[in-house]
């Protein structure tokens, strides 16, 4: 029987090498963890020169949100509940959305809610809609409410707020997958 002691790394007589195992073991190693230090330290890819898109424009990196603002273009119904000839409030809004995205923007149609001081005054939805990538919309919105006027004390924190010039509406509104809340002025100016 052959001794297991070959001395001098000779090869054994069965055509084995060990140290052949141990060499490709340290190869694999040093490969595997050069791999991970360069993925680690490489800086991106977009920020590297000569790299390009398919078409040969630089990379894109303006993606931007989507924003929205509203308008409001009329209101109705904001006498006092009691008040003669008193009808349900009702709101014309004008919501302007942009699309900052790199892709189409698509809504379903969300709900609108109309409040003043935390009460809500009147809801409605917004209309579906799709806009393209990097462009901007507008749409009618008719928000209405289903009691005559509003409350009384209501009513007259609301004149009150109005001779001031501060009495806002807020305006909450489900856009495809984002919700916007915004203060509008009763008497004037767009919100966003």
């Amino acid at each position: 029987m052959a001794s297991k002691d070959h001395g001098g790394g000779a090869p054994r007589e069965d055509g084995s090498d060990e140290d052949c195992g141990c060499v490709s073991w340290t190869i694999a190693l040093l490969l595997y963890t050069s791999f991970w230090l360069v993925m680690v330290y490489l800086p991106p890819m977009d920020s590297l020169p000569g790299i390009r898109e398919l078409d040969g424009s630089p990379p894109c990196n303006d993606d931007k949100p989507t924003t929205c603002s509203v308008e409001l273009a009329g209101a109705r119904g904001l006498e006092p509940a009691l008040a003669p000839g008193a009808t349900s409030p009702a709101f014309d809004l004008v919501v302007h959305v942009d699309n900052g995205r790199v892709y189409e923007l698509c809504h379903g149609g969300g709900d609108v809610v109309v409040s003043y001081a935390g009460v809500p005054l009147a809801r409605g939805r917004t209309p579906s809609f799709r806009l393209p990538a990097k462009t901007t919309g507008r749409w009618a919105v008719n928000v209405t409410g289903v009691g005559l006027g509003i409350p009384a004390d209501l009513s007259r924190l609301m004149t009150a707020e109005r001779r001031w010039g501060v009495a806002q509406l807020e305006i909450d509104m489900g856009l495809a997958w984002q919700s916007f809340t915004c203060d509008v002025l009763v008497d004037g100016q767009p919100g966003a």
